[in-house]
């Protein structure tokens, strides 16, 4: 357990001092997935038409970091269906992907994480509010 702990303390701590003005906070969310833990960075409170960096973590059964996935996210809009959005996630190593995207409304935002490993799909869903 104190391995993906670890991992996700030291993810918020990277996100913050990598991007964004010190005051930005982190939220960072996990679900299990038929046995792989699915992370997700990003700041808490997104700016609206802005680039938005998200990072991915992908850890074993065991909190051991999963390289080689191809991961991508699934964005939806709830209020107001709209299409998806699907950026692509780039491996930053030890089990880290980021990717960009911006949000285009206000409200609450699906984010389904989408990672592929070793041929087998998994889904996590998260939820994000971009505020007024």
């Amino acid at each position: 357990m104190l391995p993906r702990i670890a991992l996700i303390c030291l993810l918020a701590i990277l996100l913050v001092a990598c991007g964004g003005p010190a005051s930005a906070v982190v939220q960072v969310d996990t679900q299990t997935v038929d046995g792989i833990t699915i992370g997700l960075a990003a700041v808490e409170a997104p700016a609206l038409n802005s680039s938005q960096e998200l990072i991915i973590t992908l850890a074993d059964a065991q909190g051991q970091p999963i390289t080689g996935a191809s991961v991508y996210l699934d964005l939806t809009m709830l209020t107001m269906p709209m299409g998806s959005t699907r950026p692509e996630a780039v491996p930053l190593g030890q089990g880290r992907y980021s990717t960009r995207t911006a949000y285009t409304m206000t409200g609450t935002w699906e984010i389904t994480v989408v990672a592929e490993v070793n041929g087998t799909e998994h889904r996590a869903l998260f939820t994000r509010t971009v505020p007024e």
